[in-house]
């Protein structure tokens, strides 16, 4: 019974650790066109922001590095 739930925990694990991977590849927060507001998350893509179907996205924009420092200074 023991060993059951062990081998449970660690493929649920292993499944965490795959969707987490996945979740980092998507490109939307460092994206241009992203607004940093839950309620318009991206301006030319507003319904597959911020998910899976966004790691292709054709209209990916690198943020310029002036405008992310610059945000990240007014969070504080």
């Amino acid at each position: 019974m023991m060993a059951m739930f062990s081998l449970s925990v660690i493929k649920a694990s292993k499944e965490a650790a795959i969707n987490l991977k996945k979740l980092h590849e998507i490109p939307c927060y460092r994206c241009d066109f992203y607004t940093r507001d839950h309620r318009l998350k991206c301006t030319v893509h507003p319904l597959t922001a911020c998910s899976e179907e966004a790691l292709g996205c054709l209209d990916f924009e690198l943020k310029r590095a002036s405008e992310t420092t610059s945000h990240r200074r007014w969070e504080k």
